[in-house]
């Protein structure tokens, strides 16, 4: 049994916990400046408080990092600037050069660092959500995720390729996702939405697919800004063009406004894609 603390348990870090918890282990937080949301959302997990972030680096010998990726190198220097000196897994949608940098840092500071992803919704059962976990610690790191709802698994090689498999998964769902909605509001605007939907009706994809991808990603949606600006990093090391990554991030940040809300009307939605979207609007670091 290990003593695990979850970095900022929103809903995602919620089901990190469970995972963590039902493989046998005591979970922890730090409820310091966290919100009443939050702050709901760990009792009912169950997870005990350490009160502040250096309490809980200094009660739990393993650390799982659950944040807006561009808040994740930042996170990693506060925990090692604790004191903190044992398995961190950053399970952040981070670039690969980011998660090798991460790693090295904390290395030269005696911190065992392991590079994971997540892939999935936040389930509630097994087989829906995976955590890849790369890097020398990897195989440790995975005993902390053993019974689900997660479902652990061990890529082969250094630090940085569970970070790849993410920037390339969400390359392709969420760059789709951003470049329905991009079509969708250009045919509105133009005037052939009606026209649009009957022709993919007879040979593309189905009308209310599309619609349905704006309504469940606009509320989440601004997770999603920086998280591009991610891939275009990734796909630029690698000689590909960052240049349609770049654009998905900016569809993202102008549906921002739609955080924390229901699934908003496809109309209302549309209407905000042709807007800019303040500057205040831009993710915060948690909840």
């Amino acid at each position: 049994m290990r003593k695990i603390g979850i970095v900022h348990p929103g809903q995602m870090g919620a089901v990190v916990a469970a995972t963590a918890k039902n493989s046998g282990h005591e979970v922890y937080w730090a409820s310091e400046g966290r919100s009443t949301e939050t702050r709901q959302r760990a009792a009912g997990a169950g997870l005990r408080d350490a009160g502040t972030m250096a309490e809980l680096c200094e009660e739990c010998e393993a650390m799982v990092s659950v944040c807006p990726p561009e808040f994740a190198e930042g996170m990693a220097q506060e925990i090692v600037d604790l004191g903190f000196r044992g398995l961190y897994i950053d399970a952040n949608a981070i670039s690969p050069q980011r998660a090798r940098r991460m790693r090295q840092s904390m290395a030269a500071n005696g911190v065992r660092f392991v590079d994971g992803c997540i892939i999935g919704q936040a389930a509630t059962s097994r087989g829906e959500t995976w955590i890849y976990l790369s890097g020398a610690q990897a195989a440790d790191a995975a005993g902390c995720f053993t019974a689900g709802p997660l479902e652990a698994e061990v890529l082969e090689g250094e630090a940085g390729q569970a970070s790849a498999l993410k920037m390339c998964y969400s390359a392709h769902a969420k760059g789709m996702a951003a470049l329905r909605a991009a079509v969708l509001a250009a045919a509105d605007q133009l005037g052939v939405l009606g026209d649009l939907d009957r022709q993919w009706a007879r040979s593309g994809p189905p009308f209310a697919r599309a619609v349905e991808s704006i309504q469940i990603t606009a509320p989440k949606a601004w997770r999603f800004v920086a998280e591009m600006q991610e891939i275009v990093e990734t796909f630029e090391s690698v000689g590909m063009p960052g240049d349609f990554h770049r654009a998905a991030g900016e569809i993202y940040r102008r549906l921002a406004p739609f955080k924390g809300t229901p699934k908003p009307e496809l109309g209302e939605a549309l209407r905000r894609l042709r807007l800019d979207v303040p500057a205040e609007l831009v993710p915060h670091r948690g909840e």
